[in-house]
């Protein structure tokens, strides 16, 4: 076999390689990751006043300045739990929209899921109950 005939299947998988790398993002360096870091922290937190909406999802006053907030700690090296904690800090820990690790906040955070599966195991054990009967 000739050398010539590899060249093109080669080339082709050298260019497709270099399209994938370039397009996953690798090699966007530290920019693109402190940039996602900030987007995945502005994801946790609430837009005060209301609350029902991330600051990455609203435009109001106070979300814009968490944003900005948020990318100057990012910049600066802070750990993400070191952000998160300093704005439960100042705003109470209902800012966040992930329940904080511990203490009563916890309980109610979980109160609602240990409810239900309390509610299905009685409504599961009336209808055994019931089968029984008949």
């Amino acid at each position: 076999m000739s050398a010539t005939r590899w060249v093109g299947p080669v080339t082709c998988g050298l260019v497709l390689a270099g399209a994938l790398l370039v397009g996953s993002g690798a090699l966007s360096g530290a920019v693109a990751g402190n940039a996602a870091r900030a987007d995945g922290l502005e994801r946790l937190v609430a837009a005060p006043p209301r609350g029902d909406l991330s600051i990455l999802q609203s435009n109001s006053p106070a979300s814009l300045e968490l944003r900005r907030q948020i990318g100057v700690e990012v910049e600066r090296g802070w750990s993400d739990e070191r952000i998160l904690n300093g704005i439960a800090a100042r705003y109470g820990t209902q800012i966040l929209l992930e329940p904080p690790a511990g203490g009563l906040d916890t309980v109610l955070w979980a109160a609602p899921a240990v409810l239900a599966v309390g509610a299905a195991a009685a409504l599961g054990t009336v209808a055994v109950r019931r089968r029984r009967r008949s």
